[in-house]
């Protein structure tokens, strides 16, 4: 089956924001100004233009992270490091990035165009119950093409974020069995997930096998190795085509537009990976 053109688009943009989560500047630069520790910088710098929120909030729009790993980091970040500083450090990394990793390639005129054109594209979906999507629409971006860049795949990112974590939801899927699906699709793997997420080997086993009862996954895998079953390779379609479907400003676009934009993003999104030294294997999955 082909991939629809929302996901395969993800896949260019993904890496454009994730970029400033594998900076190798991002520990230094985040511990200067207070924060202690990755986890403590992920949470904080994509909570913080929500303002100050509280830790039952950031886990709410991350519940796909052990509600304890959020709790090292919320509201500690608060009290070490004002939300805008935060943001600041999160956008000098972006920008550095942009600029250092794909800028003298792609060109200032063609990057600066096409920045314009995601950013339009980004700005264009519905707001409607996706509050990272929503938050990050508030901040002010600028005039800076690097950190305008930025800001049309951050909102694309969490727009999609959003709008997938309500179709788990939706069909009653928690934070632990969201990464046992994935893992049984082989989007990624259990020894890359697992360590990154914070939940128990108990919380994880207990996940699989709430999965197992209700006929999710098959009886004859175990939690490092989940195997879909027919039922559950359904429910795993429903909830990737709602999420393509209900985050998909591509599927109008006029098709030569949409073109230019994906060739431009390919290009990008492989200079920036290569300049921060993106992980083959990572936990994003793309």
């Amino acid at each position: 089956m082909e991939e629809h053109i929302s996901r395969a688009m993800w896949r260019l943009y993904e890496p454009i924001h994730s970029v400033v989560y594998f900076h190798p500047d991002a520990p230094h630069k985040y511990r200067s100004i207070g924060m202690k520790g990755g986890w403590m910088s992920y949470f904080a710098s994509r909570s913080a233009a929500l303002g100050t929120p509280s830790p039952q909030v950031v886990e709410a729009l991350f519940y796909h992270f052990a509600p304890a790993l959020v709790r090292r980091a919320i509201p500690a970040s608060w009290q070490l490091a004002r939300p805008a500083e935060i943001l600041r450090i999160r956008h000098e990394l972006a920008v550095d990035a942009i600029k250092n990793g794909a800028g003298s390639n792609i060109g200032e005129d063609t990057l600066g165009q096409f920045s314009l054109e995601l950013f339009e594209a980004a700005r264009s979906l519905p707001i409607s119950g996706r509050a990272l999507y929503a938050a990050h629409l508030g901040i002010d971006w600028g005039d800076s093409t690097e950190l305008r860049l930025f800001g049309a795949a951050t909102l694309l990112r969490e727009h999609r974020g959003d709008t997938h974590n309500a179709a788990l939801a939706a069909h009653g899927i928690d934070g632990v069995q969201s990464h046992l699906l994935q893992i049984a699709t082989g989007a990624v793997t259990h020894d890359v997930i697992f360590p990154t997420r914070g939940w128990s080997v108990e919380a994880w086993n207990e996940g699989f096998e709430r999965l197992v009862s209700a006929g999710l996954l098959s009886v004859y895998s175990n939690s490092q190795q989940p195997i879909l079953t027919e039922l559950g390779q359904t429910v795993k379609q429903r909830i990737e085509a709602q999420t393509d479907q209900y985050s998909d400003p591509w599927s109008s676009m006029d098709s030569s537009k949409l073109a230019r934009i994906e060739q431009v993003l390919r290009a990008i999104s492989e200079l920036v990976r290569d300049y921060v030294g993106f992980p083959a294997a990572n936990p994003i999955g793309v």
